[in-house]
This record gives structure tokens, sequence and C-alpha cells, in this order.
């Protein structure tokens, strides 16, 4: 395996790494195998525990190494230096450029979302550092968009603002993970003319503006008639 991009390398844990991702990415963490992961780098099977302390250990540093980079290709906006409306753009901008940023390894991104979809003990320090940043500023601009709460509301005080911030994070993601659908649904010509960075970046935040402004999200709240289903049949998003 002399020529493979794995053995390209004289440092061990970089080729570990190497070859991890991809059979991590393919297979997930419960049928990758440290053996097949050692054969790839062209290392003893014992270098993993080694170096890593086990499976696991390879698995974390993989998906710290992904996020890493995305990091210092996208690093999380200070938030406050200019207007709320400002901030809010470059934060959707930041969440959009990492999800639909082009992966040239071609499994960096399907690990991430294999791992945010069957969750392992990695996903901690996913949300601690990569998403938990990002969440707080765009809840803390959010807030400072909207107009003042009813005190009384335990849905406005308590779950309006998250519930916000992660309508802006799920739009970002369904242009993500929704891409072959939408392949189906929209025109080459039109993909390629409004569904680019920069015009979804627009309309995402336009969209979420316009939600906050003027208490339009809490007027059409109120509308809304409650559901019909009984509470037990009711569907959540718990498991």
């Amino acid at each position: 395996m002399a020529d493979s991009p794995e053995s390209s390398t004289t440092d061990p844990t970089q080729r570990l790494l190497a070859a991890a991702g991809p059979v991590f990415a393919e297979r997930g963490f419960d049928r990758a195998t440290v053996r097949e992961i050692a054969n790839i780098a062209d290392v003893n099977v014992a270098a993993v525990s080694y170096y890593f302390g086990d499976k696991m250990g390879l698995y974390q540093a993989v998906i710290t190494a992904i996020r890493e980079k995305r990091e210092r290709a996208y690093p999380t906006p200070v938030v406050g230096k200019g207007t709320p409306q400002q901030d809010l753009e470059l934060l959707v901008r930041t969440l959009l450029s990492r999800m639909l940023a082009a992966d040239e390894t071609g499994w960096e991104a399907m690990l991430m979302m294999r791992e945010m979809q069957h969750p392992t003990p990695a996903i901690e320090g996913m949300i601690r550092g990569y998403f938990r940043p990002l969440y707080d500023a765009l809840c803390k601009t959010i807030q400072s968009l909207l107009p003042p709460l009813d005190a009384k509301s335990s849905w406005q005080t308590d779950a309006l603002v998250p519930q916000l911030a992660l309508g802006v994070v799920g739009q970002c993601l369904h242009y993500r993970i929704g891409r072959p659908v939408m392949a189906h649904l929209i025109s080459p010509e039109l993909m390629e003319t409004h569904y680019g960075l920069d015009s979804l970046c627009r309309q995402i935040t336009a969209s979420t503006l316009a939600a906050c402004g003027d208490q339009n999200v809490i007027d059409q709240h109120k509308l809304l008639k409650p559901s019909p289903l009984n509470e037990p049949q009711d569907v959540s998003c718990q498991q």
C-alpha cells in the first residue's frame, strides 16, 4: 500500500485518521472495524489503541478534525458589532457555508450527517464546540430582533426564541440533505440561479426578519387553532 493516500505520510496518527474517515462514513461506527482501518493505513492494529486509546477515541479524533477544519474555514461570527439584521445574515451565511461547503474528500459531510442521525458519545463534543456557539449567537440575535415579549406567556419567554433559531438551522440543513429531492422539484436553471449560497442566505435571513418584525410571528401564532389531536396522540420530536 505504499502508493495509497494513507501511506503518503510517515506519521501513523495521520495515516490512521485518513484511513478511518471514509470507513466510518461508509459503515458507521458500530460496523467499522479497527482491523480494516489499520490495514488501509498500513499500520499495526495495536497502533489504534496506542495513539487513540480505542476505536471511539479514533472516531472522536476524526470528528474533531472535520469540525476544526470547517471552523477554520467558516469561524463563528462575533455578534454585536453591527446591527442585529447584519448579525443574522452573517450567522445564516456561516451556517449555510459550513453545510454546503464543497467536500473534497467525499466523505466528511456523510460522516457528520451520520453522526447527527445516529449519535455516538462524539455528539457531545460536536454540540459543545461546533453547534452551541452558533446556536447561542442565533438566539441572542433573534432575541434582539423581537419586540418585548409577554412575561405571562411561557411560549414567548421560554420557547419562541429557540424555535426561531432552530427554524433557521432547519432551513440551512434542508438545503444540504434535501438536494436530491430538490433536483426533481426545481429545474437546473433555477437551481443555478436562485439556490446558490447568496440567494439562500438572503431568503432565510429575510424570512426570519419578517417573522421577528412587528410581532408577526406572535400574532400569527395566536390566530392558529389548537391541534384537533389529543395530547397523547400528538406528533412530537420526542423519542
